[in-house]
């Protein structure tokens, strides 16, 4: 009985050691700030900064997220036009237009992050249709928002 407790004894020694060494190793990940500089970004995206800056009293939010996700977590006060999940456009459009075709400001998409394509997608209908004067989508999306504080992330 004694050799088994010093067995174990052993084999836990040896992985806590083992976890501390892959810990120094390769530490937990972090999320990576969202970096934007608008003299890189497409014709078609805006950073965060500029958003704040020049835009900020003079845009309509628009999540392109899961309606979901907007329901939980978008800005208060965005309009939800998306094809996430089967989700109509035009039914969604027709909804947001009043909105939109109200106030003429700028509109700025957002997506889940970086790498969603949505938020160009429809950044690029919405020009399309010429509804608003200006309309581009999001750099870095809601990770970018998150970040900033600008919305509260969810459980």
């Amino acid at each position: 009985m004694k050799r088994v407790f010093l067995q174990v004894a052993l084999i836990l020694s040896i992985s806590v050691v083992a976890a501390f060494i892959t810990r120094a190793i390769k530490p937990p990940s972090v999320p990576q700030a969202i970096q934007c500089d608008p003299a890189t970004l497409a014709s078609d995206e805006i950073c965060l900064s500029t958003v704040l800056g020049e835009w900020q009293n003079d845009c309509i939010w628009v999540d392109a997220r899961r309606r979901s996700d907007w329901e939980k977590d978008g800005i208060p006060g965005s309009l939800l036009l998306t094809t996430a999940d089967g989700e109509d456009f035009n039914q969604l459009l027709e909804a947001a237009f009043p909105t939109l075709a109200e106030k003429q400001q700028r509109v700025v998409v957002y997506c889940s992050d970086i790498g969603c394509g949505t938020s160009r997608e429809i950044a690029k209908r919405l020009r399309d249709y010429q509804l608003v004067p200006e309309v581009r989508a999001l750099h870095g999306g809601w990770m970018a928002l998150s970040q900033a504080g600008l919305v509260k992330a969810q459980p």
